[in-house]
């Protein structure tokens, strides 16, 4: 997995980004909401990739995430994973290298919302240490009514 990194997302990568959440499942951001948390001076949108090295390097955006910051406590916002590299072990690899990001801007905790129903995301972040912290009902857009968020927060301290 060590070929695979975590940084910063480029402008140029937008229209790819915003391509790349919307086929990985439903309700997903709109490219306009990827673009305003991209220039959000206190969001930081990040891409995992990797490098294939041929006659030009060419980098191929396999994730995204963001990550908002206020003061010593960063929320992240979304975490994608490219649909056809799902349950490949990137998530696991692009979450342990965000955490490592925001440890090392001495953020004191993690938090994030996910859906009560993404038994996958919630193993991964319970492997990750991440506890359950709280609720919000009736939070997530579902195709026939709303789904329940579940709040987890993971101490950096």
């Amino acid at each position: 997995m060590s070929d695979y990194i975590c940084r910063l997302m480029q402008q140029s990568e937008l229209d790819e980004v915003a391509q790349l959440v919307k086929k990985a499942g439903d309700f997903a951001w709109s490219p306009l909401i990827i673009q305003q948390s991209f220039f959000s001076p206190n969001d930081n949108s990040f891409v995992l990739s990797t490098m294939n090295v041929g006659a030009i390097n060419e980098s191929a955006v396999l994730g995204y995430a963001v990550i908002h910051t206020v003061l010593d406590e960063s929320h992240l916002l979304n975490i994608v994973i490219k649909k056809q590299n799902q349950s490949k072990g990137l998530g696991t690899n692009f979450l342990k290298q965000l955490i490592n990001v925001v440890k090392q801007k001495n953020q004191k905790s993690l938090l994030l919302e996910v859906r009560s129903s993404n038994a996958k995301a919630i193993k991964l972040y319970e492997k990750f240490g991440f506890k359950r912290s709280g609720i919000r009902k009736a939070y997530y857009p579902i195709e026939k009514g709303r789904e329940d968020a579940w709040l987890y927060s993971l101490s950096l301290d």
